[in-house]
């Protein structure tokens, strides 16, 4: 009796984890940066890889339109707290953490990619 009793309280811990429901309020949408209104966060899964897609639009380099830097797309991982990024174009393999948390509709995440608003940026989400 007493195996079964734990057994069923650890699926119960198990199945209250923190990021299982923030997971969901991340993948459903598209979300905004609110000061610049231009930086948009999408989040996806290909395959077994959680994937972020970060669409910063384009700019003129040299005569030619080209995306702006740090745009596309990212692996990450969800933390107590943190989001882990990898920059997929990047040639540097390691993951970097973030600050990132979620309050009613809007998403606060460390500058992973140099924007002019701040140390946390502030996205909102899209309907």
């Amino acid at each position: 009796m007493n195996k079964f009793l734990l057994i069923f309280l650890v699926a119960v811990i198990a199945s209250c984890s923190d990021d299982s429901g923030i997971t969901q309020t991340v993948k459903n949408g598209k979300w905004v940066e609110i000061e610049t209104k231009s930086d948009t966060l999408s989040f996806s899964t290909l395959d077994d890889l959680e994937i972020m897609t970060l669409d910063r639009g384009n700019e003129l380099q040299d005569g030619v339109l080209k995306p702006k830097y740090r745009s596309g797309t990212y692996e990450y991982g969800l933390l107590e707290g943190k989001i882990s990024l990898r920059w997929v174009l990047s040639s540097n393999s390691n993951f970097e953490e973030y600050s990132f948390r979620i309050e009613n509709e809007r998403l606060y995440i460390g500058n992973f990619y140099g924007s002019s608003s701040g140390e946390i940026l502030t996205f909102e989400k899209l309907d």
